[in-house]
């Protein structure tokens, strides 16, 4: 059988990561350690909430019933994260994680029922909008809140709408990665025939 390739593909909008490496004082690299500490404590909390709410009560708790407490948990105090939005993450990742087990459940697999994280296993945190509490300067930096202006080794371009920025520990090293919408670039026109002969 010959195939024929007549025309390219409609472009669509692809989501595209880039990640850059980030030079943080050691002040800074100080900071984001305890906000990381803070979302796993967000995390391991939110967690135990969900767990005990069913074991005593049988009732299930939904992104939406913890979202609602987080102002208040600001107000008292027992919450530092210095972003409101990286808040409202942790917690969405807590309810992804949750909503993968039942569906893994409902397909008959084996389900691992949501786990504990460790604070030095706890190595991420995005800020869920670009420019709220984190943006890339002009002059290459980046602005994290309550952090401050942070080198970044910006080896290509960002190409594309910024949407969502995730700062990432690797041991002693930081990363940043920017997750942008870009338009696809279609292949131009062949004529040529490709394919597999049987």
């Amino acid at each position: 059988m010959i195939f024929k390739w007549l025309s390219a593909c409609d472009p669509e909008v692809l989501r595209i990561s880039y990640k850059y490496r980030l030079y943080p004082t050691k002040a800074q690299a100080e900071f984001l350690n305890a906000q990381l500490c803070e979302a796993c404590s967000l995390y391991n909390a939110a967690l135990e909430e969900r767990i005990g709410a069913w074991r005593v009560c049988r009732k299930s708790i939904n992104y939406y019933d913890q979202a609602n407490q987080l102002k208040a948990m600001r107000v008292d105090g027992c919450l530092t994260l210095a972003n409101f939005s990286c808040c409202q993450d942790v917690l969405r990742r807590l309810d992804k994680t949750f909503k993968a087990f039942f569906a893994r459940f409902r397909s008959g697999a084996k389900p691992g029922f949501p786990r504990f994280r460790s604070a030095r296993r706890y190595d991420s945190i995005t800020f869920p909008s670009y420019k709220d509490g984190c943006r890339l300067l002009d002059s290459g930096a980046l602005r994290i809140q309550g952090a401050g202006e942070i080198k970044v080794k910006l080896h290509r371009p960002v190409e594309g709408t910024i949407k969502t920025v995730t700062v990432k520990r690797r041991i002693d090293q930081w990363f940043v990665c920017f997750s942008v919408d870009r338009p696809g670039k279609p292949l131009p026109e062949s004529l040529e025939e490709i394919g597999i002969v049987s």
